[in-house]
């Protein structure tokens, strides 16, 4: 059985490590070969370093979990644009776990936190271009493409990325 729960500093490691392999799996070909066998577990600790450390009052992580084992993560930002909401800054799964229904349970949590906790009823991420099982997924629960740009990646590329939003988090809710 899956459980969502809050992260805890003793998740931080493996929420590291995953959104790592995850990384590794969805950017290979757009990022460095080098930063994806090298350098993105080192960079990606030192994000969650920060995020476990020093976190913003904004900030919320949920991990999903079965058996003790981490299946997928999100963590937003609340209210973090006036103009479109809460910032849903990663969402990522096991690799091995996609198409299982981990994505939309996060993110169906993190809808109702925002519900509750948000003043804007809105909410929106970032995502690569080239990522369309991703933005399949998003289609699906009702966000929408608004804003099309480029993301500096933390090794130094450039690459297309959307900013999908949702005017109001209820079609989330209701898939």
């Amino acid at each position: 059985m899956i459980s969502i729960k809050p992260a805890r500093q003793e998740d931080q490691e493996a929420i590291s490590r995953l959104h790592a392999t995850s990384w590794q799996t969805v950017y290979a070909g757009l990022l460095t070969e080098k930063y994806l066998s090298e350098n993105v577990f080192i960079e990606r600790g030192e994000v969650w370093q920060q995020r476990f450390s020093n976190p913003s009052p904004n900030q919320r992580i949920w991990v999903a979990t079965a058996d003790q084992k981490l299946l997928g993560f999100i963590c937003i930002y609340v209210d973090q644009s006036h103009e479109y909401g809460t910032l849903i800054e990663n969402l990522h799964v096991d690799v091995s776990t996609i198409g299982k229904g981990i994505g939309k349970a996060l993110l169906k949590h993190a809808a109702q936190v925002i519900q509750t906790e948000a003043s804007h009823a809105g909410a929106y991420l970032e995502v690569l271009s080239q990522n369309h099982s991703a933005q399949k997924f998003y289609d699906y629960l009702g966000g929408k493409p608004i804003i099309s740009q480029q993301w500096q990646a933390p090794e130094g590329s450039l690459v297309d990325e959307l900013v999908y939003a949702w005017t109001s988090v209820t079609p989330i809710l209701e898939s």
